[in-house]
């Protein structure tokens, strides 16, 4: 509040004199003084400006301001103007003239509302059209402020014009109207984050048309095809839900014609958020791993379980689909996925074929023989067709016969390992180098003497232990398991002999004294710093390292996300540069990653700022939900103490950020 004082003061002999207040330490006293000087003679008067950072302060110099407290608004705030005259006209009360402030549109005609005119009841019926004007009393040191609501009577989403009048001055500024409650394009809902581990909650949170809705419906799809319904109160036309996933991953193993199927809580879930007149999907994913899994929202995906087989395996072909609606009347027969297993090389020569339904979760999978004969060394390709779509990807194939090769015929062996502990499991497996008829192996293993002679890996004589017989497989080859004895005497060197028929073949391996085995250090743990529902086009994110508790926290991921509509996806986009200014996501060609760096086998691309090679994901510019996590390659290191720079590359469009931090705890 403003106050007065009023003091005599002595003047010196030579003219001067000396006046001193002290400012009380209260932000309620920060602003402007004016002081006042008087005496016969006449009278002066100056202005001071107490403020909380006089280092930055800048005095303006024009004699007449006019401010508001932020640029852009959105409907439902306060809007603040202020202002400054530099030279005030007082009369003797210290009083000075008003300060006319109106309110136009961005052509320059004026904002106008309905006024109540005095003596009347509503101003419905007798109300009067008027400019949207304020008047504003100075103080003596010539500050001024007014507040405003800034409602949905008077205002729309636009641009306004601001102007101030003061006795002949004038002085505009400019502020723009956003109504975030505005969609174009049907409801607006979003996933706290697309991956989350076991036990953790998901929350949506959504924004719908105004409707006059006071409920909304949530139906939750498993990825085993079951469905949990519930829902949630719309409150100005926002609404919050949120499911905690399932704290086990508890896999059910149930029979379903003669076949056994298997069921996880890992997989894709769908929550199906809708109202009496229209409906939104979005999709999640619960994973073991979900710091680096990845959600694919493709219609269909295939892969292979691994990406190189022996010739001889079975290859196993996995993928999803994301379900087409069908109608609920009558008997609904689900499309099948055709899957085709194809040469890597022209004319892509077709293999395999199989046509299997996928499950109520939208997965599915099948399995395949590769022949020696017919799958030599080299690249395949697996092709998936569904409902008008289609999906390929790559495995390769490693084949160890000499189909075609003059090579002299032999004995292959191999164990799974040169080193056991007393206790372990021997696997020792072999084949000849060419397919040939073969009858059976005759296998026998013992332990050698110390100074006694062995064959090693080379051609040796009859067998000295006991033999055990193994008839081989379809492709020629045989594996046996020999379980090493649980006591301090099986420690030694061993040999195994092979009696092939062709040929016989010997190889050693060793039993050693089992290490003691020391407790793994405690991991640390994780923090996580979030900030949502940022509107700015500018963001500055700070990755320092904390104390917490006497314990260093240091960041080690950080994420990102942009929520547009889906009208202004393709002209809103994300531009992240370090602090030294290399621009590592952004659509200029200068920038480290420009498009999406999901590709078969990878999810990140690695790239190198001020020395430290990052690991960073992105989802792709023009997308609804657009995506980025940067963390370091290795998993000993962490982000850097630095600043790094979001731009929101946009004009005048919606949107919103949401941005965490993760670090690790060392102790």
């Amino acid at each position: 509040s403003g106050f007065k004082i009023l003091d005599i003061i002595k003047i010196s002999g030579d003219g001067t004199f000396t006046y001193s207040f002290k400012i009380p330490d209260s932000d309620v006293r920060l602003g402007d003084y004016k002081i006042s000087v008087s005496q016969s003679l006449g009278s002066a008067s100056k202005t001071i400006h107490t403020v909380s950072n006089p280092d930055d302060y800048i005095v303006s110099t024009e004699p007449l301001s006019i401010s508001t407290d932020k640029v852009i608004y959105d409907l439902g705030d306060t809007m603040t103007i202020s202002g400054f005259i530099k030279n005030p006209v007082s009369s003797s009360t210290y009083q000075t003239s008003s300060v006319t402030i109106s309110i136009s549109h961005e052509d320059g005609s004026p904002l106008e509302i309905v006024a109540q005119i005095p003596h009347t009841k509503t101003r419905q019926s007798n109300g009067l059209t008027v400019a949207y004007e304020f008047t504003a009393t100075p103080d003596p040191s010539g500050r001024f402020s007014v507040q405003t609501k800034v409602s949905q009577n008077a205002f729309a989403e636009g641009n306004y014009k601001i102007k101030a009048e003061y006795r002949g001055l004038t002085k505009t500024t400019n502020v723009g109207i956003d109504d975030p409650l505005k969609l174009t394009s049907g409801a607006l809902i979003a996933l706290n984050k697309q991956v989350y581990g076991l036990g953790e909650t998901v929350v949506l949170t959504g924004l719908l048309p105004p409707t006059g809705d006071n409920s909304i419906k949530i139906a939750l799809t498993k990825p085993d095809g079951s469905v949990v319904n519930s829902g949630a109160t719309v409150d100005n036309q926002r609404f919050s839900w949120s499911w905690k996933t399932p704290i086990t991953e508890k896999p059910l193993t149930i029979k379903t014609d003669d076949r056994s199927v298997t069921k996880s809580n890992y997989g894709i879930y769908k929550i199906r958020a809708s109202t009496a007149s229209s409906g939104v999907d979005v999709f999640f994913k619960v994973s073991a791993t979900p710091e680096t899994d990845s959600l694919t929202l493709v219609p269909l995906y295939v892969t292979t379980e691994k990406s190189l087989y022996k010739a001889g395996e079975k290859l196993k072909v996995i993928g999803t689909i994301i379900k087409r609606d069908q109608g609920s009347e009558g008997l609904v027969v689900p499309d099948r996925v055709t899957i085709r297993v194809l040469d890597g090389k022209t004319p892509f020569k077709q293999i395999h074929e199989a046509s299997v339904y996928p499950d109520q979760g939208g997965n599915f999978q099948s399995l395949f023989d590769l022949p020696v004969t017919v799958f030599s060394e080299g690249e395949y390709k697996i092709k998936a067709l569904y409902s008008g779509k289609q999906s390929e990807s790559v495995f390769a194939i490693a084949n160890d016969f000499s189909i075609i090769s003059k090579d002299k015929l032999s004995l292959l062996l191999a164990t799974d390992k040169s080193d056991y502990y007393p206790g372990d499991t021997v696997t020792v497996s072999g084949k000849p180098n060419k397919l040939i008829y073969l009858e059976k192996f005759d296998v026998s293993v013992i332990q050698k003497k110390e100074g006694e002679i062995t064959c090693g890996t080379f051609y040796c004589g009859k067998h000295v232990g006991p033999v055990t017989t193994i008839r081989p497989s379809s492709a020629g080859s045989f594996s046996h398991q020999i379980t090493i004895s649980n006591s301090p005497s099986s420690i030694g060197s061993y040999e195994i002999t092979v009696d092939a028929g062709f040929e016989t073949k010997s190889m050693m391996f060793n039993v050693v004294e089992k290490p003691i085995v020391v407790e793994p250090v405690k991991s640390p743990s994780t923090l996580i710093d979030k900030v949502n529902r940022i509107s700015d086009d500018k963001i500055s994110i700070i990755t320092n390292e904390k104390t917490l508790d006497d314990n260093h926290v240091f960041p080690r991921v950080l994420s990102g996300s942009l929520l547009t509509s889906k009208i202004d996806q393709s002209d809103v986009n994300l531009r992240i540069t370090s602090e030294s200014g290399i621009c590592i996501i952004g659509p200029e060609d200068d920038c480290l990653v420009n498009d999406s760096t999901r590709k078969p086998g990878q999810i990140y691309d690695v790239v190198s700022v001020d020395g430290i090679d990052l690991n960073v994901r992105y989802s792709g510019p023009d997308v609804y939900l657009e995506k980025f996590d940067i963390l370091p390659v290795s998993s000993e290191e962490f982000l850097p103490n630095a600043n790094w720079n979001v731009d929101v590359i946009k004009e005048n469009q919606t949107s919103r950020f949401y941005y965490k931090i993760n670090y690790k705890m060392v102790e």
